[in-house]
C-alpha cells in the first residue's frame, strides 16, 4: 500500500510541475472584422472552429467559414500577443509576399495605425512598421528603428458566386510554416531573456461549393487539451509504474 501511495504522489506531483514547461506566450487581444462587424473575442464570430485554438496563448488555428451568399467580402483579423517581457522589446519581419486578395499590416500596437485599420475593414496597408533591431529593453530607445510591442493582422478580400462559402484559416505558431506570407514576431535576447522567441502568423482563404462535404471548417467547438500535456502525463504514468513493478520484482543473482 505505501508504494501504491508513493506512486500516485508522484502522479499527482508531476501534473502540478507540468504547468512550468509552459509557454509563455499569451494573446493580449483580438480584433475581428467580418465585413464591417467586429468581435473582439473569436469564440463569438458564427463560423469559427476554435477546436485547435487556444484564447488564452493564441497559438493553434483559427478557421472560420463564411457564407453569407454571393457577392464581395472582406475579413480581417488583428492580432496582439506577448512573447517575452518586457512586452515592448519586439520587433516584425515580412516573409513571404501576399497572394492575390490577402492584405496585411505590421505595427506597435500602440503607436501605430494597426488596429483602427483592422476596425475600419478592408484591405490593409501592406507595410511593417515596427522592423526593429534596435533594444527597446530599458523602454528608452528612440527613432523608427526602435523595438516596440508587436501587432500583426491579416485580411482576406473576395467574392463569392451562388451556392459558394469561404474557407478561411489563421495560423499561430512559434515554427517557421516554411512558405506564403508569414508575419514574424521576434523578442531577441536581452538582459532578462537569453535566448530569442519567435511567432508566426500566416493564414488563406478560398471558396467551395456549400454542397462539397470536404469543405468548411466552421461550427464552433472548444479547444483541446494541450497535446504536450498529455504525453507528459503518460510518459510519466510508465516510468512510474516500471519503477514500481521493478521495486517488487525479486532480484536476479
Amino acid at each position: 500500500m505505501r508504494h501504491l501511495t508513493l506512486l500516485f504522489g508522484a502522479l499527482a506531483a508531476s501534473c502540478c510541475v507540468a504547468p512550468l514547461l509552459a509557454d509563455n506566450t499569451s494573446l493580449q487581444s483580438i480584433l475581428i472584422n467580418a465585413n464591417g462587424t467586429t468581435y473582439t473575442n473569436e469564440s463569438s464570430v458564427p463560423g469559427v472552429n476554435t477546436g485547435s485554438w487556444s484564447g488564452v496563448t493564441g497559438l493553434g488555428t483559427l478557421t472560420f467559414t463564411f457564407n453569407p451568399g454571393p457577392g464581395s467580402y472582406f475579413f480581417d483579423v488583428f492580432f496582439d500577443h506577448q512573447l517575452n517581457l518586457p512586452f515592448f522589446n519586439e520587433f516584425g519581419t515580412v516573409l513571404g509576399a501576399p497572394s492575390a486578395g490577402q492584405s496585411y499590416e505590421i505595427g506597435d500596437s500602440f503607436a501605430s495605425n494597426i488596429y483602427p485599420d483592422v476596425a475600419a475593414g478592408g484591405a490593409l496597408s501592406n507595410t511593417n512598421s515596427l522592423p526593429g533591431q534596435a533594444s527597446n529593453f530599458n523602454n528608452a530607445c528612440v527613432g523608427a528603428n526602435c523595438n516596440g510591442d508587436f501587432a500583426a493582422a491579416l485580411g482576406f478580400s473576395f467574392t463569392l458566386a451562388a451556392g459558394q462559402q469561404e474557407v478561411i484559416t489563421f495560423s499561430v505558431l512559434h515554427t517557421d510554416p516554411g512558405s506564403g506570407l508569414r508575419l514574424k514576431d521576434t523578442h531577441p535576447v536581452d538582459a532578462a531573456n537569453p535566448t530569442a522567441l519567435a511567432l508566426y502568423i500566416s493564414g488563406s482563404a478560398a471558396a467551395c461549393d456549400l454542397t462539397d462535404p470536404t469543405c468548411g471548417g466552421g461550427g464552433g467547438g472548444g479547444n483541446v487539451p494541450e497535446p504536450f500535456s498529455l504525453v507528459l502525463l503518460g510518459t510519466t504514468v510508465v516510468v512510474l509504474m516500471v519503477a514500481y513493478r521493478g521495486r517488487l520484482s525479486p532480484s536476479v543473482k
